[in-house]
């Protein structure tokens, strides 16, 4: 119950800060004495918990679920008494402001927190603490990059087992192959699929590869969303599971693919997609992972391939790569500790990570790894899947206690789920679990929480931008969250378009039947709504919020082309407490008028979404709520000018998407740390379309820029990293003003840009990272290395008159990728002039390219990253040529049957070759391709003849 306590407190003093900016503006009107008073217990009971949450004394217990209880009840009770308040402003001819009442249950719970200081044990201090050598549990440690640098992608022990799979997924020409991945949770299963998946053989090899994640719990439809990559198989289409079967069907049909299902439990997930998975007869494959032997051995001829222990050597040396990140122990006095759990850890590539991130973020001292032996040791006698988890269960226990809820949070994704971190991170702060640190944003600190879970291994990057935790990790926090029972009200929710009061969840837009539908108990409607019926609740949402005895509903929003008696939400209710809220709306939908948005007055995140009206238009009371930290309108809505007398939103950091906006410098500095804004002016050139934009750079902490459809000069802070232009107006020499920004790494420039030469200026783009420029009329781009000597990524989109690029960006000491979509000739050509001259340099730059007629490719894929493969390729050719050899001298007959099925599948084997590697594009390899047609050739006669003897 610490966990719950520490939680409930974070998010306490959360409001109390919240109450206390707001008091300062007399929104509401409260004693800023009784403020003070109750943030200095709760900040009291704040350290008192982070002292002693790790100590296993029997009368805290009881302590922690009595601080729990008391801070969900002074939330409450301060939400009730705000919103009220709030409430009574608006009506007119109103003298009562409910501010005696506020300072009467004020002062109540200052006498209650009180109490609780006073009545709190004194607990003496232990001799030496067994706990010694972790991390104290306010460690926060210094910002940086979320990735995790010092160990490799790959652990010890997975190659060995790419080695014995790669072949039967490469070496395969005929039906379509399915090949299972068995073996225990936590033992790499995944971490070897994925291996696959990501070799760059592999991608070169199959036209097509699809990740799907299965899991336990399903939807068919989503994963056809996904494998028709589809962002998180979202649920912004409306087809048929029918019309996603048969455009997947289209999508995979005679082409070659790899598809990975991942975490399979049942056949029946098997029975329903192989339908739309064709046999396209070319060695196609499906690769897939599961615990289970008999659904591997009834879905598959082939055998299973089982995942094994690891034996000691490769234990001890996977454990130093995440214990010490090098090979062997560099501590001479933790080597027998080290030794001893990793003989305890029994092989299981989980257990040993697991505990080697735990140990990793100690200070290395004897007398903690004796007690991480210990506690070990003490469960040798468990099962494999038990022992497994109580290991888990250490790491998770060693955490700080600041770390704690935010692991647990995780169990609130599905298994296998990809989490954005951005949005992950925005779910911590509306939960209340980030507490305050001064000067850094809670987002600032909410990267360095992730990067801290990344670091000790119980979550894990899957790419930039998203995240997931193991099953076994998930399934720990599910237990542990129930076991700390968290006092909770409802702060985070989604409602999509379609809603339905009867069969929808009010909180998360979740399907539920009759047997499942309830509601909040004693929920309190005392804003007039139009409702007959109460919102329902889901089974998940029902036992989070079980706490809940009086809650205020407010009628935020219309969804007017809905209708009531269809069984449609005709309004969407939201609670008071919410500070997360996601909403999806139908084309006519609308904020209710009058507006009482700012009665949410804890509103952190509004993300507005659906296909509405392009004259939505969001309400003025948005600038009333100074607790806002990001507002986001996916299609675009207007935000109407400010009031003299309105508040200086100082949380704010997110605008997006924000139409015709008028950018006043009045305006601008009521968002000070605006750090990411999104414009969009009208499509056609017109006097009401200007917004002012030579008043940006009054935008002092703004990261990131995008603009469209501007007709105007726009004045560019000098503090962003990442511009967007999209049809701005502006000449090839005004792009110098943005070269100079001192920090920008990202320009992407779409339409506009007038003028068919570029010459970029030395000193400019100094730190720029990627280039992306498209439909643009550039013939000339005269640049040289100098010009842009950071560059990482450069993307050009149908560019029909460039006659080249520029040779010398090849010379880029940073360059990675380069990538051209339906370029004209003359840019491919310079492409593939511009890799082979790296190639004397031993560079290995990544060229992608999608021609006019959509067939994609890469550019000496064959050469640059698969040499293994291309002397693979010339060994098939001279045992071809030894046999056609030895055919010319004795005969076509003098071959046995075997000798001749080999020839067979040798000639396939360079057909493919050929059809993968695109050897006609790449000129160093014209002639193997001409020797692999004559080879054929011969091959194919010689074949005819034989089948005839």
């Amino acid at each position: 119950m610490a966990v719950a306590a520490y939680a409930s407190l974070v998010s306490l003093s959360n409001i109390l800060e919240n109450l206390h900016n707001r008091a300062e503006a007399h929104l509401p009107s409260v004693d800023m004495e009784q403020i003070e008073m109750l943030e200095k217990n709760i900040h009291i009971l704040v350290k008192f918990v982070e002292l002693h949450a790790e100590r296993n004394i029997e009368m805290l217990g009881g302590l922690w679920r009595q601080i729990a209880k008391a801070a969900f009840e002074a939330e409450a009770t301060i939400n009730f008494h705000v919103v009220n308040q709030l409430q009574l402003r608006s009506q007119e001819g109103t003298s009562d402001t409910g501010f005696s009442a506020f300072c009467e249950d004020m002062a109540r719970l200052i006498r209650k927190f009180c109490s609780i200081n006073e009545e709190m044990p004194i607990i003496e201090e232990e001799g030496e603490d067994p706990q010694a050598g972790k991390q104290p549990s306010t460690y926060v440690p210094t910002a940086g990059s979320i990735t995790t640098s010092s160990i490799t992608n790959v652990p010890i022990g997975i190659f060995e087992h790419v080695d014995k799979i790669w072949g039967d997924l490469v070496n395969s020409n005929s039906k379509r192959k399915i090949l299972p991945i068995v073996g225990m949770g936590g033992i790499g299963k995944t971490t070897l699929a994925r291996t696959l998946f990501d070799d760059s053989f592999i991608d070169d090899h199959f036209d097509i590869r699809i990740w799907l994640s299965i899991s336990q719990v399903y939807s068919i439809d989503r994963i056809l969303k996904v494998a028709l990559q589809e962002e998180g198989g979202s649920q912004g289409t409306c087809e048929s599971s029918n019309e996603l079967e048969v455009r997947l069907y289209q999508r995979l049909f005679d082409r070659r693919y790899l598809i990975v299902l991942d975490d399979v439990w049942t056949r029946e997930v098997w029975d329903d997609l192989q339908r739309c998975i064709p046999d396209n007869e070319n060695g196609s494959c499906v690769l897939l992972t599961t615990r289970l032997s008999d659904i591997a051995m009834s879905l598959s001829s082939n055998d299973p391939y089982k995942m094994t222990f690891l034996d000691d050597d490769k234990s001890w040396a996977l454990f130093c790569q995440y214990a010490f990140a090098q090979i062997g122990c560099p501590y001479e006095n933790l080597k027998k500790f080290a030794k001893d759990v990793v003989k305890s850890c029994r092989g299981l590539p989980l257990e040993i990570v697991s505990v080697g991130g735990l140990l990793a973020n100690s200070d290395m001292t004897p007398t903690y790894w004796e007690n991480i032996v210990k506690k070990i040791y003490s469960l040798s006698d468990l099962g494999h899947e038990e022992h497994c988890l109580r290991i888990l269960s250490l790491s998770y226990k060693s955490l700080p206690i600041h770390l704690k809820p935010c692991f647990l949070y995780m169990r609130a994704f599905p298994e296998d789920d990809q989490i954005n971190v951005g949005s992950l991170i925005d779910f911590w702060i509306a939960e209340g679990f980030i507490k305050s640190m001064s000067p850094k944003t809670l987002e600032e600190t909410g990267r360095e929480f992730v990067k801290c879970l990344i670091d000790r291994n119980l979550i894990f990057m899957r790419n930039a931008e998203t995240c997931g935790i193991h099953d076994l990790l998930r399934d720990l926090c599910v237990r542990e969250s129930n076991d700390e029972q968290f006092i909770r009200s409802p702060r985070v929710q989604y409602v999509r378009s379609g809603f339905r009061v009867d069969t929808c969840c009010f909180l998360c837009s979740k399907e539920i039947n009759d047997r499942e539908r309830a509601c909040l108990p004693s929920l309190v409607q005392n804003i007039p709504s139009s409702s007959k019926v109460s919102p329902s609740v889901c089974d998940d949402c029902k036992p989070m919020y079980s706490h809940v005895t009086r809650t205020c509903l407010l009628r935020t929003v219309d969804n007017v082309e809905s209708l009531y008696e269809d069984g449609f939400c005709k309004e969407i209710l939201q609670p008071t407490e919410l500070r997360y809220a996601s909403i999806s709306l139908s084309y006519h939908g609308k904020f209710a008028s009058p507006s009482v948005l700012h009665l949410l007055w804890n509103l952190q995140t509004l993300i507005i979404d659906g296909i509405h009206s392009p004259s939505f238009v969001l309400p003025r009371e948005l600038w009333k709520m100074p607790q806002l930290r990001h507002i986001r309108s996916k299609c675009g809505a207007t935000l109407p000018d400010p009031e003299e007398d309105f508040l200086v939103l100082n949380n704010l950091q997110t605008l997006s998407i924000i139409l015709n906006f008028k950018w006043k410098k009045e305006t601008i500095a009521r968002i000070p740390n605006l750090k990411k804004l999104s414009i969009r002016g009208e499509m056609t050139h017109s006097k009401d379309s200007v917004c002012n934009l030579r008043e940006l750079h009054e935008l002092k902490n703004l990261e990131s820029l995008s603009v469209a459809y501007c007709f105007e000069q726009i004045s560019f802070p000098s503090s962003l990293k990442e511009v967007f232009l999209l049809q701005c107006k502006m000449e090839w020499k005004d792009v110098s003003a943005i070269g100079t920004l001192p920090c920008l790494e990202t320009l992407t420039l779409f339409f506009g840009v007038e003028g068919s030469e570029w010459n970029p200026v030395e000193g400019e783009f100094s730190v720029l990272k990627q280039l992306f420029i498209g439909y643009m009329n550039l013939v000339q781009w005269n640049a040289e290395s100098i010009h842009f000597p950071k560059l990482e990524r450069l993307r050009l989109c149908d560019l029909d008159f460039l006659e080249e690029i520029p040779a010398v960006i090849g010379d880029i000491s940073t360059l990675q990728t380069i990538q051209l979509s339906r370029c004209c000739d003359s840019v491919i050509e310079s492409a593939k002039q511009l890799w082979e001259d790296q190639q004397e340099y031993g560079s290995d730059v990544r060229i992608e390219v999608t021609d006019k007629n959509g067939v994609s490719y890469r550019i000496g894929s064959s050469i640059a990253r698969t040499s293994a493969t291309a002397c693979v390729c010339l060994a098939y050719l001279k045992r071809i040529g030894d046999r056609l050899q030895e055919i010319s001298k004795h005969g076509e007959c003098c071959l046995n049957t075997k000798q001749m099925k080999r020839v067979e599948e040798d000639t396939i084997f360079l057909r493919d070759f050929v059809k993968v590697h695109h050897l006609s594009k790449i000129g160093a390899m014209e002639s193997l391709a001409s020797k692999i047609t004559q080879v054929d050739c011969e091959a194919l006669i010689a074949l005819h003849i034989w089948t005839h003897c």
